[in-house]
């Protein structure tokens, strides 16, 4: 509020002013927390949606391929049952770890069920690509099981699903397809 002197000019002003820099931080730390899953500290589902659908619709007006990665951490209820839930727990943190050092900073990955996963690869799109993810992966895979004190082996079963932009489909069609993939591989082994 303006205050006017003997002149009629402006001598002053009143009012409030609130630092909101706290309740701000406070939002965002929230808005972290509801996209992020506690225990790999991955993107949760929410977090993978959220980005993923923009990417495809990204893809789709560009006219681009892209390509979903869904993966299953395999024997996980072997590995809980066996040795705790804590183990367990901590297979999962591994796994999650294993895909952040296969994957770029600036990929999707999430933690999207139990010991389900799912990676979008941004700006990713030809099978050469995802033939070197699938090598790299299986390299991380290989480098974490042999480390000395391992009590089981870490496996994954995955699925890779192409966006064909002359043929596009929304997330869910395409994580349908990648999921299915991926239980064929899970059959297919011994």
């Amino acid at each position: 509020m303006a205050r006017k002197g003997i002149s009629g000019e402006v001598a002053g002003f009143i009012g409030t002013l609130t630092d909101v820099t706290e309740l701000k931080t406070m939002h965002e730390e929230i808005h972290t927390l509801s996209i992020t899953d506690e225990l790999t500290g991955l993107y949760n589902r929410r977090g993978f949606f959220s980005l993923a659908e923009k990417q495809v619709k990204l893809a789709e007006r560009e006219k681009r391929g892209v390509f979903l990665v869904f993966a299953d951490l395999d024997h996980l209820k072997i590995i809980n049952d066996a040795f705790g839930h804590n183990e367990g727990d901590q297979a999962l943190r591994d796994a999650g770890r294993i895909f952040r050092e296969t994957f770029r900073e600036t990929d999707i990955i999430a933690r999207v069920g139990g010991d389900e996963f799912a990676v979008f690869p941004v700006g990713a799109a030809d099978a050469g690509t995802m033939d070197i993810i699938r090598n790299r992966l299986k390299k991380h895979l290989h480098i974490h099981n042999a480390q000395a004190g391992r009590r089981y082996e870490l496996s994954l079963s995955l699925g890779m699903a192409y966006f064909d932009p002359e043929h596009p489909c929304s997330l869910d069609e395409l994580l349908l397809r990648s999921d299915k993939l991926m239980y064929d591989q899970k059959r297919r082994q011994p």
